[in-house]
C-alpha cells in the first residue's frame, strides 16, 4: 500500500485509487466513512473527493475483486491507496456451462479459475501448455514437435480408449473445433498443430475449468471431457478510452541430457575405420577403438583426428531459438457500452534450423445497450498462422535422428550443408534412409498455414429483472494448408516426391436461444430457470495429394508428375438439441440444480440417433448457520451427470475413395477399411462427484477437496479383424472405462503487510484410471508401437490406462536366463506391462511474493506415477553410445545361463553384440518418467504514479528452467512423440528448450 501525505488544511479529503499490481486506475472503487452510511466512489480516473466530520474518522475503500483497505484520515488531506488482487474470492460470480452466470456458492460442482495475467507472465506459445500445474485434476503435456505444435490436455482421466479425451474449448461461447490435423505415429509424421494454438495469450481475461459431468452436462455430447471457457477481455472495465501496448522478446536454448560415453569412436569389432566405405558402413556405429587422436579417413574420404570432437554436435547444429511477441489493444466503454481492439504479432524462430512459427491475431469485441432492456454483443477472433516444421520419429527426413547419435569422433561440421553443389545429399553412412541432418533441414519441406475466424453475435432482451431472453449465433470457421515434400537428390528417393499436399475447409455454426428466470420467490426460498436450444452444423472440406516422378527436378508439381494421387472427403454433421435447467436456493444456504440436455445426432442410426443426459447437484452453504468468526465461508457440495458421446463422421455407412494411378494411369475406386456398424449406439459417462470448500480468517486461507467416480459404458472403438474379411478395422461399443481419483486445493495469503504479500497455491491430484472390460475374450487393445516394434502401448483390461508393453529377458521357470546359440540373451516371445504412460498424480505449487512495487513469481510442477520407453536409450544402446556399453569393452562379456534344453551355458561374447542383444530387451529402456520441475520464474517491477500513463511494468522471466528431480537418462520425461492415447513412448523428438525473455507492459 503506498500513501501520500500532505498537511490538513480543510475538512475535505482527496486522493486516488489503483490497482496495486498494474497500477491502473479503479474506477467505481467505493469509499466510506466506517461507521456512518457517508460515502463517494471513485470516478473514471481512479480519483475521488469525500467531505469527513474529524482527523479521527477511517476511511473504508472496497471494489468487487480487490481486498479492502482502511484508513484513518489523520491530518491528511490527500491519501493514495493501491488496493491489491484478493486471489482468494474463488470468484463470487463464475461464468457456467452455456456462458450462464452464477454464484459460486450455489455450485455443487468443482470449478477452478485461472487469471488471464498467469498466461503472460511467463508465457508459452500455446494457452494449453501454460496450464500446466495450475488447475487440481487437469493434465497438460505437449509432445517434443516443436514451436506452434499440439498440447495434450486431460480433465479427470481419459473416457475413451480410441478416441479424443481433451476437452471441449469455447472462447467467448464459442465451441471450438481443437482437432490435431496431422500427428506422429509409428513410421513417420509431424505435428500440425491443434486449435487451441491459435489464441493470443494477451487477450484472455480469465479462464474457468468445468472439470466434472454435472458442471459440463449442459454441453452435451461435447462437454463429456470436460469443459475450458475462455473469457477474453472487453473494453468494460477501461471506462473510457484505453491503450495497452505488450512486448516480450524471450530465447530458447535446446535441454541436452544426453550422458554419452566419448571413450570409443566410430567403427565396429573394435577397430576404428580404414577407408571411407568401413566409416560408410558404420555411419552411426560406436563400437570402435579407444580415441586416442590418430588420424583415420571418415565418410568424406579425409582424414580426422580420432578423438572427441572439441565442442558439442547438438549446440552446434540446434540454434539459438527466439520468439518476439507484441500486442496492441485499444479499448474504451462507458454506461452504454464497450469497444476493444487487440492486434498480436508473435514471431519464433527454433532451435531447429530453418523451422519457424507465425501467429498473427486481430480481436474485436463490442457491446451496446440499445435500450435499457436491450443489449446487444459481438466478438470476432482472426488468426493467420504458419509454420516451417521439422519430422519427427524414426523416418527419413528427421534431422534429430542423426545429429544425436553422431559418434564421439565425428564433427556435426563435417556434415554440414549437407549437400554438394547438385544439390545431392551427402551421404555419411550406407544407410539411404538415415538422412543427413542438414540436408533434411536445409532441403525437406514441411510447411503448413492456417486462417481461423471465430465469431459470435448475440442479443439480450431483459424485460424485467428477473427474466432475460438470448439468441446467440457462433461460427468457427478455419482454411488450412499443409505441404511435405522430400526434396530432389534425397539419397533414398533421388528424384523426390510430394507426400502430401492437404487442403482443409472446416465450418461449423452453432445457434442457440436461452430464457432465464431468476427471482427471490420469497424471504426464504429462491428459483432460477433456464431453457434453450442449440443447432449445430458441420460441414468439412478435405482434399489431398500426393506425387513423384516429376518430369523437372526441383519442380514438384503433380501435373508433371507419372505418379500421382488425389482424394477428396467431405463430411458433415448436425446436432439438434434442447436443454433445461432448475435451480431451487434455501435461505442463501442450500442449494440445489437439476439440469437435463437432448441431443439428436446424425452420426447415429437414425432410429437411435437420440441420447440424454441428466444431472444433480447440491450444495449446502454450512457456514451461514454456525456464526463462526474464524470461518468467513464452509461448502460441502455433491453432484452425480450422466454424459457421453456421439459416433464418429462415417461410422454408420460406408466411405468410398478413390485411387489415383492404380493400374496403368487408371484411377480406381475403393472402400475405406473401416467396417461400418449401423447399431452402433452412443457412448455413456456418468459421473458421481463430492466435496467441499472452506475459506478462514478473513480469506487468508481457503482449501477445496473433491472426490469423484467416473464410468465410461459401451465406448466406441475401432478393433482389428482379419483381413480375409476385406477390412482392418470396426467400430463397436465394447469398451468399460473407470475413473476414480482426488483433488485438493491449499491456498492462502500467509504474510501481508503494507509492504510485503505472499500469496501461495498448491494443488494435487490422484486419478486412477482402468480399463474394466473389453470385447467378451478380448483383454487388451493395441494403440500405439515404437518405430524398432520393442514397445507397444495397450489398454489392458484390470489395468491402468496406456500401459507400456515391453520385452523382459527370456528366462526359465527357476529364473534362468535362457541363452541363444550365439550365446546371447535373447528377449522372451510374450509382452509384459511395464507400468502407465499416463502420470496418476499430477500437482503444482504457484507463488506471488510482492515487496511493494516488486513482484516475484514462480511455479513448481510435478507430475508421479508414470513410465516412458526411451527409444533414444534403445538406439544409444545398439550402437555403443549408452555408457552402460562401457562395461566390458574390448575385453568381451561373459554371459551365463542355460541353453533352449535347459542345459547350463557359460560363453563369452562381444561387447557388441552382447549390448545389440540388450537393445531388444526393451524392459530395460523403460525408466520411472516421475519429476519435480521448477516450471517458470518472473520478476516483475511495476512503476508508481507517472501521470498520463497509467501502468508500466518490466519482467524478467524464464520457462521450463530445470528439474528439481527427474530419473530418465539422456531424455526429458516429458518427451513424449505423440498427443493422442498411445501415452508412455519417446523416440527421437526434436529436444525440449529452456527459456529467458523480457516483458515490457504500458497501459495508457
Amino acid at each position: 500500500m503506498l500513501m501520500g501525505i500532505v498537511v490538513l488544511g480543510q475538512q475535505t479529503v482527496s486522493g486516488t485509487v489503483s490497482d496495486a499490481q498494474s497500477g491502473e486506475p479503479i474506477p467505481g472503487a467505493t469509499i466510506l466513512i466506517k461507521g456512518t452510511d457517508t460515502g463517494t466512489t471513485t470516478d473514471l480516473d481512479g480519483k475521488f473527493r469525500i467531505q469527513i466530520e474529524n482527523e479521527t474518522d477511517v476511511l473504508v475503500f472496497s471494489s468487487i475483486g480487490f481486498s479492502a483497505v482502511e484508513e484513518v484520515v489523520g491530518s491528511r488531506a490527500i491519501i493514495t491507496v493501491s488496493m491489491d488482487a484478493d486471489i482468494t474470492q474463488l470468484g463470487e460470480v463464475v461464468v457456467t456451462a452455456l456462458g450462464i452466470e452464477r454464484d459460486s456458492k450455489t455450485l455443487g460442482y468443482s470449478v477452478s479459475r485461472v487469471k488471464g495475467e498467469q498466461f503472460t507472465k511467463a508465457r508459452e506459445i500455446s494457452v494449453a501448455d501454460n496450464l500446466v500445474g495450475r488447475v487440481a485434476g487437469l493434465n497438460s503435456s505437449a509432445p517434443s514437435t516443436g514451436p506452434g505444435g499440439s498440447s495434450r490436455v486431460t480433465i479427470r482421466g481419459n473416457s475413451s480408449l480410441s478416441f479424443n479425451n481433451q476437452p471441449l474449448y469455447v472462447i467467448n461461447g464459442i465451441q471450438m473445433n481443437n482437432d490435431n490435423l496431422g500427428s506422429v505415429g509409428k513410421w513417420d509424421g509431424a505435428d500440425f498443430g491443434d486449435g487451441i494454438s491459435s489464441i493470443n495469450p494477451d487477450d484472455i481475461e480469465d479462464i474457468t475449468v468445468l472439470k466434472g459431468g454435472a458442471a459440463a452436462a449442459l454441453y452435451g455430447q461435447r462437454g463429456r471431457n470436460g469443459v475450458i471457457l475462455i473469457t477474453t477481455k472487453s473494453g468494460k472495465s477501461s471506462q473510457g478510452l484505453g491503450v495497452e501496448f505488450n512486448s516480450n522478446v524471450a530465447i530458447s536454448k535446446i535441454n541436452d541430457f544426453r550422458d554419452f560415453q566419448e571413450k570409443y569412436g566410430q567403427g565396429t569389432l573394435g577397430a576404428a575405420p580404414t577407408d571411407q566405405t568401413s566409416a560408410l558402413n558404420t555411419g552411426l556405429t560406436s563400437w570402435g577403438a579407444p580415441l586416442d587422436g590418430s588420424m583415420v579417413t571418415l565418410f568424406d574420404g579425409k582424414q580426422h583426428p580420432y578423438s572427441a570432437v572439441s565442442g558439442d554436435n547438438l549446440t552446434d547444429f540446434y540454434e539459438t531459438g527466439a520468439t518476439y511477441t507484441n500486442s496492441l489493444a485499444i479499448s474504451g466503454g462507458g454506461e452504454s457500452g464497450s469497444v476493444r481492439l487487440s492486434l498480436g504479432d508473435l514471431r519464433n524462430s527454433s532451435v531447429y534450423p530453418g523451422a519457424d512459427y507465425k501467429r498473427q491475431t486481430i480481436n474485436l469485441d463490442a457491446s451496446y445497450k440499445l435500450s435499457p432492456q436491450l443489449t446487444g454483443s459481438a466478438n470476432v477472433n482472426y488468426t493467420k498462422d504458419g509454420a516451417s516444421r521439422t519430422k519427427v520419429n524414426d523416418a527419413p527426413g528427421n534431422g534429430n535422428y542423426a545429429i544425436m547419435f553422431l559418434p564421439p569422433n565425428v564433427d556435426a561440421e563435417y556434415l554440414a550443408p549437407g549437400y554438394d553443389e547438385l544439390k545431392n545429399e551427402i551421404r555419411f553412412g550406407s544407410d539411404a534412409f538415415t538422412t543427413n541432418p542438414y540436408f533434411a533441414a536445409n532441403r525437406f519441406i514441411t510447411e503448413t498455414s492456417k486462417d481461423r475466424v471465430l465469431s459470435v453475435a448475440s442479443l439480450r432482451y431483459a424485460p424485467l429483472e428477473w427474466l432475460y431472453v438470448q439468441a446467440r449465433i457462433a461460427n468457427d470457421f478455419y482454411a488450412f494448408n499443409a505441404t511435405q515434400i522430400t526434396p530432389t537428390g534425397t539419397a533414398y528417393r533421388p528424384t523426390g516426391g510430394l507426400d502430401l499436399q492437404r487442403t482443409v475447409n472446416y465450418n461449423e455454426t452453432n445457434a442457440d436461444f436461452l430464457v432465464g428466470i431468476n427471482k427471490d420467490v420469497s424471504r426464504d426460498f429462491s428459483i432460477g430457470v433456464t431453457l434453450g436450444g442449440n443447432l449445430l452444423k458441420m460441414q468439412q472440406k478435405t482434399v489431398e495429394v500426393n506425387a513423384s516422378g516429376f518430369a523437372f527436378p526441383f519442380l514438384y508439381n503433380p501435373g508433371t508428375a507419372t505418379t500421382k494421387n488425389a482424394n477428396v472427403t467431405e463430411p458433415q454433421k448436425e446436432v439438434h438439441s434442447l436443454y433445461g435447467s432448475v435451480e431451487l436456493g434455501f435461505r442463501d444456504m442450500l442449494f440445489l440444480n437439476i439440469t437435463d440436455r437432448n441431443d439428436w445426432s446424425s452420426t447415429l442410426p437414425s432410429g437411435n440417433n437420440s441420447y440424454n443426459y441428466p444431472s444433480v447437484n447440491l450444495s449446502y452453504v454450512f457456514s451461514e448457520s454456525l456464526n463462526v468468526p474464524w470461518m468467513n465461508m464452509g461448502k460441502i457440495r455433491a453432484g452425480y451427470a450422466r454424459v457421453g458421446g456421439d459416433a464418429p463422421v462415417f461410422a454408420t455407412s460406408l466411405y468410398y475413395g478413390t485411387l489415383g494411378n492404380a493400374i496403368n494411369g487408371v484411377p480406381l475406386g475403393n472402400v475405406d477399411n473401416n467396417v461400418p456398424n449401423p447399431q452402433i449406439e452412443p457412448l455413456q459417462v456418468t459421473e458421481l462427484e463430492v466435496g467441499g470448500e472452506m475459506e478462514f480468517l478473513q480469506k487468508r486461507l481457503f482449501v477445496d477437496l473433491a472426490w469423484y467416480k467416473k464410468q465410461t459404458l459401451n465406448d466406441i472403438v475401432n478393433v482389428g479383424i482379419s483381413r480375409g474379411s476385406g477390412y482392418q478395422t470396426a467400430v463397436v461399443n465394447i469398451a468399460e472405462i473407470e475413473n476414480t481419483g482426488v483433488e485438493f486445493l491449499l491456498g492462502g495469503v500467509p504474510v501481508k503487510t503494507p509492504a510485503l504479500t505472499w500469496t501461495t497455491t498448491f494443488n494435487i491430484s490422484n486419478n486412477k484410471n482402468t480399463v474394466i472390460g473389453l470385447a467378451e475374450g478380448q483383454d487388451k487393445l493395441t494403440v500405439g508401437e515404437s518405430r524398432n516394434g520393442r514397445a507397444f502401448i495397450e489398454h489392458v483390461v484390470g489395468k491402468p490406462f496406456a500401459q507400456v508393453m515391453a520385452y523382459d529377458y527370456m528366462r526359465d521357470d527357476a529364473g534362468n536366463l535362457i541363452l541363444g546359440a550365439t550365446g546371447l540373451p535373447q528377449a522372451a516371445s510374450e509382452l509384459t506391462s511395464q507400468g502407465t504412460g499416463v502420470h496418476p498424480v499430477t500437482g503444482g505449487w504457484s507463488n506471488d511474493v510482492k515487496f511493494k512495487n516488486l513482484t516475484l513469481s514462480f511455479l513448481i510442477d510435478f507430475k508421479y506415477g508414470g513410465v516412458i520407453y526411451s527409444g533414444t536409450n534403445a538406439i544409444a544402446y545398439g550402437n555403443g553410445l549408452h555408457k552402460a556399453t562401457l562395461e566390458g569393452r574390448g575385453d568381451g562379456i561373459t554371459v551365463s545361463g542355460v541353453d533352449a534344453e535347459g542345459n547350463a551355458m557359460t560363453s563369452t561374447v562381444t561387447d557388441q553384440n552382447y549390448y545389440g542383444a540388450l537393445a531388444g530387451i526393451s524392459k530395460l529402456q523403460v525408466y520411472d518418467a516421475d519429476f519435480i520441475k521448477f516450471r517458470s520464474l518472473s520478476l516483475t517491477y511495476n512503476f508508481p504514479n507517472l501521470g498520463n500513463i497509467k501502468g508500466l511494468s518490466i519482467s524478467l522471466v524464464g520457462r521450463n528452467l530445470f528439474y528439481i528431480k527427474k530419473s530418465t537418462p539422456n531424455i526429458d520425461p516429458e518427451s513424449n512423440y505423440t498427443n493422442g492415447n498411445a501415452q508412455g513412448i519417446e523416440y527421437l523428438g526434436l529436444p525440449t528448450s529452456r527459456t529467458y525473455g523480457i516483458n515490457l507492459g504500458i497501459k495508457f
